[in-house]
């Protein structure tokens, strides 16, 4: 059910994600939130076109939006999101010569009433049909 997307700069392609990072990041869900790995769904994108502050210097960013169904304490958001971070650092780090790197995580609850999954897995049976 968690879905990650993943972006970063066309300049980091030296260091462009892999199926690696992202099982690291589906390994964190499962030891910190007891999320089932196979239920874990990422994709990564490369972002060509991108400016940050005031658009001077060498800019670069990682970002990482990460959702998950709703109802885990603040706690355990919390210690994801800064897992995720620093599993990002070290895949990331050092940055290229001259680049200034900014990553970041967002950390999204989806509510279950408005998230439908076929086949439901995790989320139980099927709603009642209306038709």
């Amino acid at each position: 059910m968690p879905h990650l997307t993943l972006e970063y700069t066309a300049n980091l392609e030296e260091r462009a994600p892999d199926t690696n990072l992202l099982l690291s990041l589906h390994r964190l869900l499962e030891a910190v939130a007891g999320i089932k790995i196979k239920n874990c769904k990422s994709r990564w994108w490369r972002v060509e076109n991108w400016v940050v502050g005031d658009g001077e210097g060498e800019s670069a960013f990682v970002h990482l939006d990460l959702r998950f169904l709703e109802g885990r304490r603040m706690e355990v958001q919390q210690a994801i999101g800064a897992g995720a971070v620093g599993i990002l650092r070290a895949h990331f780090s050092p940055p290229p010569d001259g680049l200034d790197l900014q990553i970041t995580v967002e950390v999204q609850e989806i509510r279950k009433a408005t998230y439908f999954k076929d086949p439901p897995g995790t989320l139980g049976p099927p709603p009642l049909s209306i038709v």
